[in-house]
């Protein structure tokens, strides 16, 4: 045997005997909470907090370990167990930062950490199951590892101690209740549908089948695309309580559309479910790079109205209502921009962030039709990442009419925006304790009805502060539609408020609601633009 195979031997050997030495035993609750909101909001694929845990999990080059193994033993080792004796439901973030959790926690944070690095939707589920003496319990079933459905026990790391551990899992466990980002249901025929077979514990009464969503058209128009244009995705899906499109668009109305800029030829995946369970349908987007592999910048057509040139001016960057070149990352920013002549169109204001590795990201896109005269647009977003970060570079503008680019910053062109990481006002810590109704947690609410939130504070500088919760719109400056201004001792503290939304998500531009605290005037901490879970209000 030569010595580079014996070294991987031995290194897998110890793995094994370390993990199972050191692995929790695995801990169920008879106080399991009931899912009474959406929990596809738990897998968070797209936080920024999830992603950078991942990167550093998969840094070591030298680990002999599969990805998906070593995400699995990074969380059953990082995580320590604390029973959940409050029932709330902690982010993947939150687990990250705290570095601990119950079972659940484990679950949400193992399958966002998976999805995140690629495993599909429709390959991994957080499962709820239930115990012949009522316990309740969180795992895993995954069959992405080797193409059959199997329990995950997540709270157990090492590749024998984990799988012994996910049998026993098996057999105590019926499951009961089933999600991802983009599905989740408690119905015993779409459970079973789906892993039939794979739990040996005792089952729920079967239901009769339910009929299945149809989807009647998933297309893109046009279908190829050149590298900087964009392309519109419209479906129509019949008799689904549930419509997501994996690639970042997300849950949608069951007949919608979707303007998509992908940099590369791209995979789009629709999923649809009800009570009976899911199905999907898949969508190639070609995009056609007319200068791979040459340093020239691409071509830029922009359509022109024969009675007078069309003419984009950008006006700038806002902090409210003050000029800005640079703000702190999570801080809210709008962008300007002024349009005159040409031909009416339908046009998207685009917010790019610049990477190093010249695959830009579209974090912000905002619709609005011009009239072919005179108008202006504006787009809000909060930076995640500051110059540096993840490879950032900076954010600028594009504009998109009738489907082409018009109008892109270009390099050097000033006032790209910069970005600095935010500020730490000594070692003030900010968390966000989540939205209430009653004794609820919930990610969304009627309009009119009345809703606590809170702020937790640890560390930092003592003085006044204020917490605003404000109306995510369209607009420059977003509406503050409660706030509360308090001392805090520079400790620790809990401060709440309460409020009433009276708008629901698309009235009047209306995007969300969310919370900001800023000290002496000046921003500290914001519920940025991808954090869960800014609030959604229905009617």
């Amino acid at each position: 045997m030569r010595l580079t195979e014996f070294v991987k031997v031995i290194t897998l050997i110890l793995i094994i005997v370390v993990a199972a030495s050191c692995s929790p035993r695995i801990a169920s609750s008879s106080q399991f909470p009931a899912i009474s909101f959406d929990p596809r909001s738990l897998i968070t694929v797209n936080d920024p907090a999830v992603n950078a845990r991942l990167k550093s999990i998969l840094s070591d080059n030298t680990d002999i370990r599969t990805d998906f193994r070593r995400i699995q033993d990074w969380v059953a080792s990082y995580v320590v167990y604390d029973p959940d004796t409050k029932a709330y439901w902690q982010s993947p973030a939150e687990t990250i930062d705290k570095k601990t959790g119950d079972c659940k926690d484990y679950s949400t944070l193992l399958c966002s950490l998976w999805r995140a690095d690629g495993v599909p939707a429709s390959d991994v589920y957080v499962a709820i199951g239930q115990s012949r003496d009522s316990k309740l319990h969180a795992f895993l079933i995954e069959k992405y590892l080797n193409g059959r459905w199997q329990v995950i026990e997540p709270q157990v790391g090492g590749f024998i101690t984990s799988d012994l551990s996910a049998i026993d899992t098996a057999e105590k466990y019926a499951i009961t209740y089933l999600f991802n980002d983009m599905e989740y249901g408690s119905s015993t025929a779409w459970i079973y549908q789906k892993i039939r077979g794979l739990s040996t514990a005792s089952s729920p009464q079967s239901t009769p089948a339910k009929k299945l969503p149809v989807v009647k058209s998933f297309t893109a128009d046009p279908p190829n695309i050149y590298l900087g244009n964009s392309t519109t995705l419209s479906w129509v899906v019949e008799g689904a309580t549930y419509v997501g499109i994996d690639q970042g668009v997300g849950g949608v109305d069951p007949v919608g559309t979707a303007v998509v800029s992908p940099r590369d030829s791209i995979l789009y995946k629709l999923v649809a479910s009800n009570s009976g369970g899911s199905v999907t349908d898949n969508l190639t987007v070609r995009v056609i790079n007319l200068n791979a592999g040459r340093n020239s910048q691409p071509v830029l057509s922009m359509p022109q109205a024969t009675e007078s040139p069309f003419s984009i001016g950008f006006a700038g960057w806002y902090e409210g209502n003050e000029a800005v070149n640079s703000v702190n990352a999570g801080q809210q920013v709008s962008a300007l921009m002024n349009l005159k002549g040409g031909s009416s169109g339908q046009c998207i204001m685009r917010i790019w962030r610049s990477i190093d590795s010249g695959h830009d990201e579209i974090v912000a896109q905002y619709g609005l039709k011009y009239d072919g005269t005179e108008g202006s647009g504006q787009i809000s977003f909060s930076p995640s990442y500051a110059i540096g970060e993840s490879g950032t570079q900076g954010y600028y503008v594009d504009l998109i009419k009738d489907g082409a680019q018009a109008w892109v910053m270009p390099e050097g062109y000033p006032p790209r925006l910069t970005v600095a990481p935010k500020p730490g006002y000594g070692a003030l810590s900010v968390g966000f304790a989540g939205w209430r109704s009653g004794a609820d947690n919930v990610y969304s609410a009627k309009k009119g009805q009345a809703l606590a939130t809170a702020i937790t504070l640890s560390g930092g500088e003592s003085g006044q502060y204020t917490i605003n919760v404000r109306r995510d719109t369209a607009g420059l400056s977003d509406e503050a539609v409660q706030q509360i201004t308090f001392y805090y001792d520079g400790s620790s503290a809990v401060q709440g408020l309460i409020f009433t939304p009276t708008y629901a998500t698309g009235e009047s531009s209306t995007r969300g609601y969310y919370l900001d605290l800023y000290k002496d005037g000046k921003f500290i901490w914001s519920l940025s633009g991808t954090y869960p879970p800014r609030l959604t209000v229905t009617n």
